[in-house]
């Protein structure tokens, strides 16, 4: 897909390389328009109740759920995804966002009291409020154009903010209808849309707005990053990956290789958690790579369009990813790694075939950098702990998983590995589940989604404090004394204990209870 520089979005469909219908870009008033009516909007919509958020909420998912049909095919054209994944995933994870947080809001997000010491502070009580940004920019990836959007902007409103999505500039069609149902069954205003490329989101970060969550590579975290820095915005950035997964020599063989086909090829690769590494114990290198290769050996490319479940990999979605996909592939052979199914002889249009390679290592760019395309590199390792070394090796560090029969021990091991999200004999299955917190270290962003966490980084917290104490002055207000000095001292020579020696904590006691029965009758002494 190919994608103007003036006021359109152009391109083709990567199935069959014909036109999609242009879109247009925001202009910048349009942005700024669209910014005022959602601050208008999130105002009134703040003030409800969190159950009737919720409610509304419900009702717009049903809205949405309702004409799947339409979203499917329009997501099926834009990136080429097989019809069956268009449902089974892209769609797959809707009900249980707005079962999960149309539930659970209305408990998560109720206030909390805070526990005082009644020594120090007498006659007070306090909660703590969870209070929404306000308007929140939600700039979001063209890999997952509806699960990553539904999965962020859900847990935003029904925490009170506006928000306003941006979606790709290689999705804007998906994220057009699914902006249209929703928007059609909330308030007006209260979820906007702004179209085009990185400018678009510069520009709407700046107009400003509250709060910024970011899906997508890690060059465009850094912009977004920088851009909410100078206006002292705060972002949420769940960037790329590099994921790996070991394959122990008790592996269950026949899971690891189909669970590790799965998420190495679902989306044609293109997936941020997608299994990019292995690193398989050398006693059963061998077995486990035929594994691997009869289950790649046996899915199939093409567009299903005509057949809906003929197909389990559709093309890469742009030129630019399918020339990335190619020359890392490309370096790895000539570098000396070897092509047990796929590679470039299987290259037809955008459409790359399902690749397993090996004589792989840590030196070429296919074991280093993110690749994003249908191919699972598999390096063989003498033992665990040099898969475990080099599966921590690198900046990234979003998700991992572990192949073992012996549970005990693989959970050990996924504990040691530097991702968000470790797991064990499964890999990214997490990622549909609201209940369950996703994140990751380094180069692969900072800040949550999913589970009560992001719901709670949606809002800010306050702090209502009450004081019922009806004398004419604190302990601590002034004027100050000797009275106070000696219970300010006499209060942290106690907290020390007995270590202080006996006599000198009993003195400090002493002074300390004379300082509060002089300082609570207002008997100061300069």
């Amino acid at each position: 897909m190919e994608v103007s520089v003036d006021e359109w979005l152009t391109g083709f469909s990567p199935l069959d390389g014909k036109p999609l219908d242009p879109v247009l870009i925001s202009s910048q008033a349009q942005i700024k328009a669209t910014v005022e009516q959602a601050r208008t909007a999130q105002v009134a919509w703040e003030t409800l109740p969190v159950q009737t958020r919720a409610s509304m909420l419900a009702v717009a998912g049903r809205h949405l759920m309702s004409r799947a049909d339409e979203i499917s095919a329009i997501l099926h054209r834009e990136l080429g995804k097989p019809l069956t994944e268009t449902y089974a995933v892209d769609l797959g994870s809707a009900p249980e966002v707005f079962r999960y947080y149309c539930k659970e809001a209305p408990r998560l997000l109720q206030s909390e009291p805070v526990r005082f010491n009644r020594v120090m502070f007498p006659a007070k009580r306090a909660r703590v409020d969870r209070v929404p940004h306000g308007v929140v920019a939600l700039l979001t990836p063209w890999n997952y154009p509806v699960s990553i959007p539904l999965h962020n902007l859900v847990p935003a409103l029904v925490a009170g903010n506006a928000v306003i999505l941006k979606p790709s500039e290689i999705a804007p069609r998906t994220g057009a209808i699914l902006h249209q149902i929703l928007a059609e069954a909330l308030p007006p205003g209260l979820l906007g849309l702004v179209q085009g490329d990185r400018r678009a989101g510069e520009s709407l970060i700046r107009t400003p707005v509250d709060h910024v969550v970011f899906v997508g590579g890690t060059a465009g975290g850094r912009g977004v990053a920088q851009a909410a820095a100078d206006i002292l915005v705060p972002v949420s950035l769940e960037l790329g990956g590099k994921d790996a997964a070991i394959v122990l020599a008790d592996a269950d063989l026949d899971r690891a290789a189909h669970g590790i086909a799965w998420a190495g090829f679902v989306n044609a690769g293109q997936s941020c958690a997608g299994i990019e590494r292995v690193y398989v114990v050398e006693a059963v290198a061998q077995a486990f790579l035929a594994k691997l290769v009869a289950v790649a050996e046996g899915l199939r490319t093409g567009d299903d369009a005509a057949h809906p479940g003929s197909s389990d990999l559709g093309p890469l979605s742009t030129p630019q990813q399918f020339e990335i996909v190619r020359s890392q592939i490309a370096e790895a052979l000539a570098s000396g790694a070897h092509v047990h199914c796929g590679g470039p002889a299987g290259i037809q249009g955008q459409f790359y075939p399902p690749t397993v390679l090996s004589g792989v290592d840590g030196s070429m760019r296919i074991m280093q950098e993110e690749t994003f395309g249908p191919v699972v590199p598999v390096q063989i390792v003498p033992d665990e702990a040099t898969a475990l070394r080099e599966a921590n090796t690198g900046p990234y560090g979003l998700t991992g998983s572990v192949w073992t029969r012996n549970l005990a021990h693989g959970e050990r091991l996924a504990r040691q590995l530097q991702v968000g999200v470790a797991s064990v004999n499964n890999h990214m299955f997490s990622g549909a589940a609201p209940q369950a917190p996703w994140a990751g270290r380094g180069y692969s962003g900072y800040g949550v989604q999913n589970s009560k966490l992001a719901l709670l980084s949606l809002t800010r917290p306050r702090l209502v404090a009450v004081d019922a104490h009806r004398t004419p002055r604190e302990l601590w207000w002034f004027p100050y004394d000797q009275a106070l000095l000696d219970l300010g001292r006499g209060m942290l020579t106690t907290r020390a204990g007995w270590r202080v020696g006996p006599v000198r904590y009993l003195s400090a006691y002493a002074r300390m209870l004379r300082g509060v029965a002089l300082r609570l009758r207002g008997q100061h002494k300069r």
